[in-house]
C-alpha cells in the first residue's frame, strides 16, 4: 500500500526543502507535488475518492516493485483535524514527518507569502485581528488565512499521538533542518528505513531548487493586485505584483506585536521548544 510516508507540514516551515532533499536518494520516490493533490487534508479534495487518490502513484509503483519508499507530501496534515485519522484508516503503516518552525516565525512567514501572491493586502496587525472572523466566513478563507491557527501545534500534536504510533511519527524543527541539515536528514532516512548520506553532495544538495522570498515594495500595487485577485483575474494579479517583488527579508515585528502572540502562542511556543530540544538530542546520539 502506498504512500509509505507523508511529508504532512507544517506550512511555512521548510517542507519544500526537506521535499527536494529526501527526493534525491536513490532509496526514495516522492510524487509530484501539487495542491490538487493534497487529499487527505483538504476536505474539498478528499470526496474524490481512494482509486482517484491511488492513480496518483500509477507512475511509482514500478518503483515500489523495485523496494523503493513511496512519498507524498502533503502540508497541511497537521492543520486539518481529520487528515491523520484518514491516512490510517487508507494505510494504518504510513509515516508521517512534520517540520516545525518557532510558531510567531510561522505565522508571520505565511502572512508575508499571501500578502506577495495578492491574497492578503492588510497589515499583520490588521489580518491576525481579522483572522477569526475572516476564517469562518469559508473553506476558503479557512485555508489561506489562518495564520495563528496553523500555529497552534500543541492541541494539534495532542491530538495526532493519540492516533499515531510514536513509531510512525517523527518531529523535527526548521532550525535544525536549516542549519544542520546533515545529521538531520540522516536521521529521516534512518527513521524511513533508508541509507543514510555521508555528504549532502549525495542528494544534490548545491543544486536544489531555491525559493527565495520576494516581497512586493509598494502597497498601492499590493491593493489593486488583491482586488483583481477577487475578481478572478489571478494571472493578471501576479503578473502586475511580479513587476514590484524584490528579494528581501521581511521588516521585523512590531514588539507590541511580539509580545502579545508570545502570550497567546505560550503553549504552542512551549511545545515548540521540547520539539527542538528533543530533536537535538537525536542528533547529538547520530
Amino acid at each position: 500500500m502506498v504512500p509509505d510516508f507523508i511529508l504532512g507540514g507544517a506550512m511555512k516551515s521548510g517542507t519544500t526543502f526537506l521535499h527536494n532533499l529526501l527526493e534525491n536518494h536513490p532509496q526514495v520516490k516522492i510524487i509530484d507535488r501539487n495542491m490538487d493533490h493534497a487529499y487527505f487534508d483538504d476536505d474539498r479534495i478528499y470526496p474524490r475518492g481512494k482509486e482517484w487518490y491511488m492513480s496518483l502513484f500509477n507512475g511509482v509503483m514500478k518503483d515500489k516493485e523495485q523496494g523503493k519508499i513511496i512519498g507524498q507530501t502533503s502540508a497541511d496534515c497537521n492543520f486539518n483535524p481529520g487528515s491523520v485519522k484518514r491516512i490510517i484508516e487508507h494505510n494504518p503503516d504510513t509515516k508521517l514527518i512534520f517540520v516545525l518552525r518557532h510558531p510567531i516565525e510561522r505565522s508571520y512567514s505565511l502572512y508575508w507569502h499571501q500578502y506577495s501572491m495578492g491574497r492578503e493586502y492588510r497589515k499583520f496587525e490588521d489580518a491576525i485581528k481579522m483572522e477569526p472572523k475572516l476564517i469562518k466566513k469559508s473553506y476558503h478563507h479557512f485555508k489561506h488565512y489562518s495564520y495563528l491557527e496553523r500555529s497552534r501545534y500543541y492541541q494539534q500534536f495532542e491530538e495526532i499521538a493519540k492516533l499515531l504510533p510514536s513509531q510512525n511519527l517523527l518531529i523535527l524543527d526548521f532550525d535544525s533542518l536549516v542549519k544542520n541539515t546533515l545529521p538531520s536528514i540522516n536521521i529521516v532516512l534512518e527513521f524511513l528505513g533508508a541509507d543514510k548520506v555521508n555528504d549532502l553532495k549525495e542528494l544534490n544538495y548545491e543544486v536544489l531548487r531555491r525559493n527565495p522570498a520576494k516581497i512586493p515594495t509598494n502597497h498601492t500595487v499590493v491593493l489593486i493586485s488583491a482586488a483583481l485577485h477577487k475578481l478572478g483575474l489571478i494571472r493578471v494579479s501576479r503578473r502586475i505584483l511580479n513587476m514590484f517583488r524584490k528579494e528581501m527579508r521581511p521588516p521585523k515585528i512590531d514588539d507590541a506585536m511580539q509580545a502579545k502572540l508570545e502570550q497567546e502562542l505560550k503553549n504552542d511556543i512551549a511545545f515548540f521548544d521540547k520539539v527542538k530540544k528533543d530533536f537535538h538530542a537525536k542528533i547529538n546520539q547520530n
